[in-house]
């Protein structure tokens, strides 16, 4: 039986995440018919990605999106750094980027900006169909047609272009034949929220822990006083039975007798990997579809919300004429190179600082993140970081061509190998 969605849309999206969320927006608001299929009953709400920068924040802006996220979300303008074993504890704080962009970021559930997003974006008549789940794609030279198993039988929808925004384990990606270049790391990360008083524990609301067996990242994820606490354990463990052995993980974190409550847990493994090219024929790959790193830092999403918004605004120029379609091969080119030439070496270079073991060179980590605590000039660097992920807009009269305002403010990013160092 085969259910017939629609006629034909222009820009079919796959998967209901943030960043297909907000790439849906963004081509609606450009005036795009667009259609999101997700193969969940509902928006994910698993421990995730949860912190905003400002780079992130600026498109959030421009979207309109902003304002109903701010009433959800939780403004943190300050960081926690912490290598308990030297008992060294330090903040930075992000309002030396006061009157240049926005001196906080925003941690809101991934949840939630899908929501948001999607609620936007069904105002401006974007399609949102779950229980639709992609099973096959064909194309030709002008379109492109998604197979798709829905409640009511097989389906068809028909499209001038389609964009991948479905994880990192990409049906996608799968169907395309695409290699994800890279490798996986040998720990796994296991992400828990939590209900805990980690300020009285001499926590910030956003934290680095480092150590070379017991590093973590610990933030508070909402006024309730959820936070999301993320440590990492040998990958060779059974993930089936992480919570047998989350108890000794979470003492290193809190002292013995300290009242907890978790309301989510979850294991996944991290990579650096990158699909070996985010375009093919009229399929295109964004978010962790295009490319996967580790979390550290933040900046595995912020790179998906760019490649995502970047793309938006190309297709909706090559759709209106604006554009011949080759500009999306120069765009695979660029995204890659933003991936390998910043966010994987940058997000890997945190991980590294996490997880440090010899003695002299997390001396020396301590030693730059002194300096970013007691100098506006390096903590500016230290939180202006993730804006290199913006990478070229690729046209000029692209809607992102001038968002990026560090040039403005004349700080130079560009030698800048990570937030901490």
């Amino acid at each position: 039986m085969t259910s017939k969605l629609t006629k034909n849309v222009e820009v079919l999206i796959i998967g209901a995440g943030p960043v297909g969320m907000l790439s849906a927006v963004a081509l609606a608001q450009a005036g795009v018919d667009t259609m999101v299929i997700e193969a969940e009953p509902e928006l994910n709400d698993s421990p995730r990605a949860a912190v905003y920068f400002a780079s992130t924040l600026i498109a959030l802006k421009d979207l309109g999106l902003l304002d109903d996220l701010d009433k959800e979300g939780l403004r943190v303008d300050t960081f926690g750094f912490h290598v308990p074993e030297f008992d060294f504890h330090t903040k930075i704080t992000a309002r030396c980027l006061t009157g240049i962009t926005y001196d906080y970021s925003l941690h809101c559930g991934q949840d939630v900006i899908a929501r948001v997003a999607m609620e936007h974006a069904q105002r401006l008549g974007t399609q949102v169909h779950f229980n639709h789940k992609l099973v096959g794609l064909r194309q030709d030279a002008s379109s492109v047609t998604a197979e798709v198993e829905t409640p009511d039988g097989q389906a068809e929808i028909n499209a001038k272009w389609a964009i991948g925004a479905d994880g990192a384990r990409s049906t996608t990606r799968r169907l395309l034949g695409l290699e994800f270049e890279g490798h996986t790391w040998p720990n796994r990360f296991v992400a828990t929220n939590v209900y805990c008083d980690f300020e009285a524990l001499g926590f910030q609301q956003e934290n680095f822990v480092c150590d070379p067996v017991y590093g973590g990242v610990i933030a508070l994820l909402d006024r309730e006083g959820l936070w999301r606490l993320t440590y990492q354990e040998d990958a060779s463990t059974d993930p089936e039975t992480f919570m047998e052995r989350l108890p000794e993980r979470y003492a290193h974190f809190m002292p013995e007798g300290t009242p907890y409550r978790i309301k989510a847990a979850r294991p996944y493994a991290i990579h650096q990997r990158c699909a070996e090219r985010l375009r093919e024929g009229r399929v295109i790959l964004a978010g962790d579809s295009a490319h996967a790193t580790n979390p550290c830092g933040g900046l595995g999403l912020t790179t998906g919300v760019w490649t995502g918004l970047i793309l938006s605004d190309l297709l909706g120029a090559v759709l209106k004429g604006e554009e011949d379609d080759t500009i999306l091969d120069r765009f695979s080119d660029e995204r890659r190179r933003v991936f390998w030439e910043v966010t994987s070496p940058g997000a890997s270079e945190n991980k590294r600082i996490m997880e440090e073991s010899d003695r002299e060179q997390r001396l020396k980590d301590i030693e730059a993140v002194k300096a970013a605590a007691a100098d506006i000039n390096v903590a500016r660097l230290m939180m202006s970081f993730p804006f290199r992920v913006i990478g070229d807009p690729l046209r000029k009269g692209s809607r992102w061509a001038d968002i990026n305002p560090m040039a403005k403010a004349g700080i130079d990013i560009d030698a800048r190998a990570s937030q901490l160092v």
